[in-house]
């Protein structure tokens, strides 16, 4: 049994306000007794309504200029502090300014060369494919020419994204020739980087989330897709936990450890796992989208990562029980209206008290926000709606 560390609960930095996890996460530290800071680009971010938040500091977005020395100057102003970067933009400065960080401001980061490889989804394959772990058949492709010898070699429905996991990420679905050059250019012109073709996997989304110190797993979670937006393969808008899969455990389990890992991932999978055919999506080298179903099911990552980052000691992790959670606002609304047959489904999942969900009576503010945030995403659906049938 481990003794409660007497010492208070300290004060504890947040970044990108605007994502809907971020909001699972203030609530989360502020109920382990934290004071909690939020950063975000305006008040337009729910979380920064959130009566979990102490006090919200403003910074342009974490891909601008400036963002760094932004985040630094909040960071040193607020220390000594606990610093949890959300986003992939924010986990990047944080990356950038690894040596820059004094004692007073504690961070959780990879080693460096992890960090590169989990980024880098060629790279990646070629770490997973040493452990034996499934990948798909990829390849960089630089024209339009290139893509079409991949479309020739790994058949349709070819896919066509961004080759980075940091940055913005596009994902297209080629079914004919006829699609390849909008597709291709589509991605080159909006990913943040090269453009990858890869083959197509059929199956449900999996991920294998985690906390590592120093190499080591203390704590872990599984959980399946079981509505995305967009509906052809995005992120997830209903999703539940997965209590036992030994499959994906191993595999997620295997890449993390040859990294070494130190800090959260998420370590994404297509496939079935029962049948063995699980393949190696990519690594989520932060907080991941569908992090509320962890918070859902009694795994709190970020209350236990900022416990280790204060030096206390961690109880082993108990057993967590399978829970659905959905978030209506966060894009399974969306994809209720682009897929009608599942309509239903996502309205009683909305309004089922068996379903976890974001909304809180005693925090009501940040879904009046994300509301607003929702009408106006609607124009960027209806044209991610379009591209993904291309």
């Amino acid at each position: 049994m481990v003794t409660p560390d007497p010492t208070p609960a300290g004060r504890v930095l947040v970044t990108d306000g605007e994502f809907k996890h971020t909001l699972g996460i203030v609530r989360a530290l502020a109920a382990r007794g934290h004071e909690v800071h939020l950063v975000a680009a305006s008040a337009r971010a729910p979380a920064v309504h959130s009566r979990a938040v102490r006090a919200w500091h403003v910074a342009p977005p974490a891909q601008a200029q400036g963002y760094d020395e932004r985040l630094f100057q909040i960071a040193q102003s607020l220390a000594p502090l606990s610093l949890v970067p959300v986003g992939n933009g924010a986990i990047a400065a944080a990356e950038r300014m690894r040596e820059r960080w004094p004692a007073t401001i504690r961070v959780a980061l990879p080693p460096p060369a992890a960090f590169a490889i989990a980024n880098d989804k060629t790279r990646t394959g070629d770490v997973a494919r040493e452990h034996d772990v499934r990948t798909p058949r990829e390849r960089v492709v630089a024209t339009v020419d290139d893509a079409r010898s991949a479309l020739a070699e790994f058949g349709a429905p070819l896919v066509i994204k961004s080759a980075r996991e940091e940055g913005r990420k596009v994902l297209r679905y080629v079914n004919a020739a006829a699609e390849l050059r909008t597709a291709f250019e589509d991605v080159a012109i909006r990913s943040s980087g090269a453009v990858l073709a890869q083959e197509f996997i059929a199956g449900g989304g999996y991920g294998f989330s985690a906390l590592y110190w120093r190499g080591a797993q203390v704590r872990k979670f599984m959980h399946r897709r079981v509505r995305e937006w967009p509906p052809s393969g995005g992120t997830s808008a209903c999703a539940e936990s997965v209590p036992d899969a030994p499959e994906l455990e191993r595999a997620g389990t295997a890449l993390l450890d040859a990294l070494r890992w130190h800090g959260v991932a998420m370590v994404e999978f297509k496939g079935d796992p029962a049948r063995g055919t699980l393949s190696l999506m990519e690594v989520n080298a932060k907080f991941w989208g569908s992090h509320d179903v962890a918070l859902a099911a009694g795994v709190d990552f970020p209350g236990d990562l900022v416990a280790l980052l204060e030096g206390r000691v961690l109880p082993p992790q108990q057993p967590y029980p399978a829970v659905r959670c959905s978030w209506p606002l966060g894009g399974d609304l969306w994809h209720g209206l682009a897929r009608p047959s599942a309509l239903p489904q996502v309205l009683m999942d909305a309004v089922s008290t068996r379903v976890a969900h974001t909304w809180r009576a005693s925090d009501p503010w940040p879904t009046w926000r994300e509301l607003i945030q929702w009408a106006r995403s609607a124009p960027g659906a209806l044209r991610e709606l379009r591209g993904t049938r291309r």
